[in-house]
């Protein structure tokens, strides 16, 4: 299937929503040079027989060009004719002009939902806004009204937009926005299995167990599901309708053809300059639950390794060394490209690199603990060791021993929000260097104090370590490779950083980043510090080696980024489209310092 036509399906997909019709009834032709008598002039026609006839080379051109709106508008302008025809069930109507209108004006409704600006059609423009408010009022049950965009954004006197009114945006914010986070996890009886008095039998028993619990709780949270099936998002800070990345509910979507281990492009992270960042976010349909496991359950409170000294209430020592990484970090050509923007189908897309995230990855300490939307990924975390000597995990073969799994619910709407100061859900996700997105991560920020375990979010479930089962989990993590694969990150952990590390040596760099996080602090007052401390600070500059930067662009050559991108989904009907752009940023010579050495 070329890409015109998986975006023409997604168009058709789109529609059929709207008009609560199956998709899969509709036929599409692709042919290479249509009838003179054709609907929509040479580009579309819709036959008797409910089929969508479409000039292939005319919608591959548009994708090529990025510019497919003109295919969505007669995509869109095509179902609804079909629409007219089996639903109105009016063959006279059909081939009306009326009908012509009635069309457009339902592809004007849909791109509007969409977050997109349609110029109208010279002569019939306010007849066609009056009909879109109609189709928005009648079948969507929206109360609208449109406006002519200004001059200073569009220089046309043919752009307008559709938004909801002050009664319908109050109703919106109600409906999604206002209410306070809620459980519909049904009350645990202490007599059931999963206690430390009566553990389950083995892991997967327990994540049985989870699993019917989880889909209890997904199925008593109707806003949840309502937000999974909203057909368009409407943001309240802007009053228009946006594309569906910008939504904060991107990754608890409906779209069952995005692989439920992909991770989903969103919009969800704003600069201080005020432009946005993406990350890509674990896809998150259907989940009610976040995971972390255990292998055991560590005495006292569960918290952030920062804070798992109990004594220390400075934490200058600790977090140094992730600095220094974080510097390692910046000087990678791919997220230095990343972090700027790449454009694609004309929007700028800055890719949110968690890298205090991924120092907790890559054995530093930080104030998040870490979380999965992954069963298999806490499955394995839950049956295994680590040995820190060697840096590799293992097996648990104590069949005494209680291993745990905490399960957080995501309480909609505001998961992602910071409850009372003490904690804060985010997302780490799909990251250039590949032990978050292997482990599909999410971090909780954790104040010092605060104790996981007694957080209202979460329960806690044991079961008993099982020789094989902890065996055959470790293999099909190809014994941990899957989750910890060796990347220029890691090597030069284990060639450089490791051993400064073991030496108490600390560059200028990472300094003076702390210094910036540090009102009142300087340069010399933090070298003071570390001095009395025991730590050296010296003028090594943290960069990745020529060598190593050599073996990340023979992989880019072997087909990395291609793999990179392989699991990222754009949410909409173009969604194939802008993947297929994301896939030829190598190509831009714009982008070529992030993909060809020098």
């Amino acid at each position: 299937m070329t890409i015109a036509q998986q975006v023409i399906k997604g168009y058709i997909k789109e529609a059929c929503e709207i008009l609560n019709m199956d998709s899969g009834t509709i036929k599409v032709l692709y042919v290479n040079k249509l009838n003179q008598d054709a609907v929509a002039s040479y580009i579309l026609d819709v036959t008797d027989d409910d089929c969508l006839v479409i000039n292939e080379i005319w919608a591959n051109q548009m994708m090529c060009n990025e510019t497919p709106t003109c295919v969505r508008h007669y995509v869109y302008f095509g179902v609804r004719k079909i629409y007219q025809k089996n639903v109105i069930h009016n063959e006279n109507f059909f081939r009306t002009p009326e009908s012509d209108i009635d069309a457009y004006a339902f592809s004007y409704v849909v791109q509007s939902l969409k977050g997109l600006t349609v110029p109208m059609i010279p002569g019939i423009g306010q007849l066609l806004m009056l009909r879109a408010k109609e189709i928005l009022k009648d079948e969507l049950n929206l109360e609208t009204q449109y406006y002519k965009l200004p001059k200073e954004i569009v220089n046309d006197d043919l752009s307008w937009k559709f938004r909801l009114t002050d009664e319908e945006e109050i109703k919106y914010y109600e409906h999604y926005f206002a209410n306070s986070p809620k459980s519909t996890v049904r009350v645990i009886d202490k007599t059931e299995k999963g206690t430390i008095s009566n553990p389950f039998e083995d892991v997967n028993e327990a994540f049985d167990y989870i699993l019917e619990l989880e889909r209890d709780a997904y199925n008593k949270d109707i806003l949840l599901q309502d937000i999974e099936n909203q057909r368009y998002f409407y943001d309240l800070a802007s009053h228009q309708f946006r594309v569906p990345w910008a939504s904060p509910f991107v990754a608890n979507n409906h779209e069952f053809s995005i692989p439920q281990d992909a991770f989903v492009v969103n919009q969800n992270e704003l600069h201080k300059n005020g432009v946005f960042h993406f990350t890509l976010k674990p896809n998150l349909r259907g989940r009610k639950f976040l995971f972390r496991g255990q292998s055991k359950d560590y005495p006292g409170p569960c918290v952030p390794n920062l804070f798992r000294n109990k004594e220390q209430t400075y934490f200058l020592d600790p977090l140094i060394w992730g600095q220094e990484m974080i510097m390692l970090l910046n000087s990678h050509p791919l997220i230095k490209c990343l972090q700027d923007g790449v454009e694609i189908m004309h929007d700028m897309f800055r890719i949110f690199m968690n890298k205090y995230g991924l120092t907790q990855h890559y054995y530093n300490k930080t104030s998040f603990l870490d979380l999965t939307s992954n069963v298999e990924t806490a499955k394995f975390f839950a049956t295994t060791g680590y040995d820190r000597k060697t840096d590799r995990y293992f097996p648990i073969h104590d069949s005494d021993a209680l291993g745990v799994i905490f399960c957080y619910e995501l309480q909609m709407p505001g998961a992602m929000t910071r409850r009372n100061n003490d904690y804060s859900l985010s997302v780490i996700g799909k990251q250039v260097f590949m032990r978050s997105g292997a482990q599909h991560g999410f971090l909780l920020d954790m104040a010092k104090g605060v104790d996981f375990k007694k957080l209202p979010e979460v329960k806690v479930f044991y079961f008993r370590h099982k020789n094989f089962i902890s065996d055959e989990i470790f293999k099909r993590s190809d014994y941990g490779k899957k989750y910890f694969a060796m990347d220029i990150l890691r090597e030069s952990w284990e060639t450089i950083y490791k051993k400064r590390w073991e030496r108490r040596i600390v560059s200028e760099k990472a300094v003076r980043l702390n210094v910036s996080f540090n009102r009142g602090e300087t340069f010399e007052s933090i070298c003071k510090k570390l001095k009395a401390k025991g730590i050296e600070v010296d003028k090594h500059i943290p960069v990745f080696s020529q060598e190593l930067l050599n073996d990340y662009f023979d992989s880019i050559k072997n087909g990395w980024w291609e793999d990179f991108c392989s699991d990222i989904y754009f949410l909409g009907g173009d969604g194939a489209l802008y993947k297929d752009c994301l896939m030829k940023i190598p190509k831009n010579p714009k982008y070529r310092s992030a993909f060809v050495r020098k």
